[in-house]
């Protein structure tokens, strides 16, 4: 009989199984293992990956997706292994994994299921690698955060086991489908997985059947493995929270009884509202908390700015018209500099020249507004100057802390962990970069010493090995350490990533074979990016509708002028653009909502059209559209809605 039947279920997730699966392989030398991979219909090529490049896996192909439960089941039927280990396919396990799980296993007879340590992509230490029964009481300090205030007390944080250290081994109630060891003879007496939990639950559900069981279940430490939980950005959705609490329902219904089931069912109704909430209140932050917190600042500064004006200059201002001007005045600030794309992707996409242009044309466009007031509104020049000041600091604080959260978006400062494949890590990374990012990196050797006659990579200067990843890069202030998936041993990334984690170092492995760099948000690809700033995006759409208005009322203001010079029609056509019936320019083959007023492509032969539209589409910026209308005007060019024939 086989000792070991490892079985991963996937769903696309091509780039995270094809790592896994590397590492399963390198774990099971010297042992007797087979793998299985069930396929819940993937449409990312997971299926074919696998068959030809790891023929060795038994491959079961679902034609549709039957759920996490049932195809477990479907594998474990089949497979022949004494032990059973159910593995995630977003997992990177150590070289010598299998081995100690196995020895240990084998040599406590007691033990129906077993877990170990695991760490996120970034080194954090993940709680759910070990858990205690959820009880009302448990599951209330999970979802109320009392866990957090106490650690490591078995009350409070019950749910979490926290009586237990990270690097002990001991008993447990709960193990986790990640990495959840299974005892043939164990399952044999309490069944597979119950398939009424389509997703999360089961884990939970069958763990607590194999305690109800006379069976034990551990949390080993003497192992761990990393779990990238690249599904964990989806945590906040209200999907996921539904499809939770709904399986804990499940549970609650099979295991508990009379009140503690009646109240642990109110617990979770009141989480799934109350977590309803939150991931919306969440999403308006992640969108709009840059922009937020620096209107806060700029109104706390402006008040504070009237209130000093008004007690130097004995102003005597009347707060309630003066406070109201203001917070107006603030409004269009923060508004003309969105429209300015100032807080496109909170700020990181924009170089800083953008972000001063983007203010300095906001900061124009108030002062005009301010200064068409009549004379008995305006309280104050310096007010409204100052205000301008500080709305630009605030913005230029808050762009900071972003670049500093999620890594300078200019310029990336990284350790490669490589040998031989340090050549394809270092290409993979070009063309995974983007064309304004400066980069520098040093490489460090993945064995013990570094050769004398390492291979020059130019670009990236050799400065040790492995066991010195720590101290560089401290020394060299990297941003991240990637390292060769091919060279680098799971065992020795395990070792220093959660010390890395710690000092909020992103870490990713490079794949160079498949083109993946796997980081906990999934994998990243070549980006074309010459489209980075095309027509496509939103952001760039809007920056187009927003020249097309501003430019249209310019115009609009001059149309008497105008027409008087000969230029008929161009205050019709600014007010079709203002209202949304028009756009200035068309480019041709990418075809915008509205009809143009001037076609970019007229009078070019179709092959030099469709040029001219591509390179206009795909690099967009407003000049493009003011040089065309600015050269109408010029030219005195006749005006014709191009977009309508």
């Amino acid at each position: 009989m086989t000792d070991l039947s490892v079985v991963i279920v996937s769903y696309n997730v091509r780039a995270f199984l094809e790592q896994c699966l590397v590492s399963v392989e390198r774990a099971m030398k010297g042992l007797n293992v087979d793998v299985w991979v069930v396929d819940n219909r993937s449409v990312d090529g997971s299926v074919d990956m696998v068959a030809s490049k790891f023929p060795w896996v038994k491959l079961v192909a679902n034609e549709e997706n039957v759920g996490f439960s049932k195809a477990n089941n479907q594998a474990i039927r089949a497979c022949a292994g004494r032990h059973i280990l159910l593995l995630n396919p977003d997992t990177v396990v150590r070289e010598d994994t299998f081995a100690s799980c196995l020895a240990y296993v084998d040599s406590h007879p007691d033990v129906g299921g077993m877990g170990v340590p695991m760490h996120d992509g970034t080194g954090r230490f993940l709680p759910e690698s070990k858990r205690g029964l959820p009880t009302p009481w448990a599951a209330l300090c999970r979802m109320a955060g009392l866990h957090r205030l106490a650690p490591n007390s078995r009350r409070l944080n019950a749910y979490y086991a926290g009586h237990v250290a990270r690097d002990e081994t001991a008993q447990v109630d709960i193990l986790s489908g990640a990495f959840m060891w299974l005892r043939r003879e164990a399952l044999d007496q309490v069944g597979l997985l119950d398939e009424q939990f389509f997703m999360y639950g089961e884990d939970i559900d069958l763990s607590w059947r194999l305690v109800l069981g006379g069976w034990k279940n551990v949390y080993f430490a003497d192992t761990d493995i990393i779990h990238y939980k690249g599904e964990s950005t989806k945590k906040g959705s209200l999907n996921y929270v539904l499809v939770f609490y709904r399986a804990m329902l499940l549970f609650a219904a099979k295991h508990f009884e009379g009140r503690q089931a009646h109240a642990f069912n109110w617990m979770i109704r009141l989480a799934i509202y109350g977590r309803a909430g939150l991931a919306i209140v969440r999403r308006l932050l992640h969108r709009w908390g840059m922009p937020l917190n620096v209107a806060f600042l700029t109104l706390a500064w402006s008040f504070g700015l009237l209130w000093g004006i008004n007690d130097w200059f004995d102003k005597g201002f009347d707060w309630v018209q003066v406070g109201s001007q203001m917070a107006i005045l603030v409004t269009l600030q923060m508004a003309f500099m969105w429209s300015f794309g100032g807080y496109r992707e909170q700020g990181s996409e924009r170089s800083v020249a953008g972000q001063l242009l983007a203010w300095f044309a906001t900061s124009v466009l108030v002062l005009g507004v301010y200064s068409l007031l009549p004379e008995h509104w305006r309280f104050s020049r310096l007010a409204v100057v100052g205000m301008m000041l500080g709305h630009g600091f605030m913005h230029a604080l808050a762009s900071i802390r972003v670049w500093r959260q999620s890594g300078n978006p200019f310029k990336t400062r990284r350790l490669i962990v490589a040998g031989d494949d340090m050549q394809d890590v270092v290409n993979l990374l070009r063309r995974n970069q983007v064309e304004r990012v400066k980069q520098q990196s040093f490489g460090l050797w993945p064995g013990a010493e570094l050769p004398q006659n390492v291979t020059h990579i130019h670009g990236t200067e050799w400065i040790g090995c492995l066991k010195d990843v720590l101290e560089a890069s401290v020394i060299h202030g990297v941003d991240e350490v990637v390292f060769s998936g091919r060279d680098t041993q799971a065992t020795d990334i395990l070792d220093v990533l959660p010390a890395l984690g710690q000092r909020r170092i992103r870490c990713r492995i490079a794949w160079t074979d498949a083109g993946d760099l796997m980081s906990s948000g999934g994998a990243s690809r070549e980006e074309f990016v010459g489209f980075r700033h095309g027509l496509q995006r939103p952001e760039v759409a809007r920056t187009k509708r927003v020249f097309d208005r501003a430019s249209a009322f310019m115009i609009l203001a001059v149309a008497p002028g105008l027409w008087c010079t000969g230029r008929r029609g161009w205050g019709a056509a600014a007010w079709r653009v203002i209202t949304g019936q028009m756009t200035w320019v068309g480019s041709g083959s990418f075809r915008w909502p509205q009809p143009a007023v001037f076609e970019l492509t007229e009078g070019l032969s179709p092959k030099a059209a469709s040029r001219k539209a591509f390179t206009h589409a795909q690099d967009y910026h407003w000049r493009k559209d003011f040089a065309v209308v600015a050269d109408a005007l010029i030219s005195r060019r006749a005006i014709f809605s191009h977009g309508n024939h």
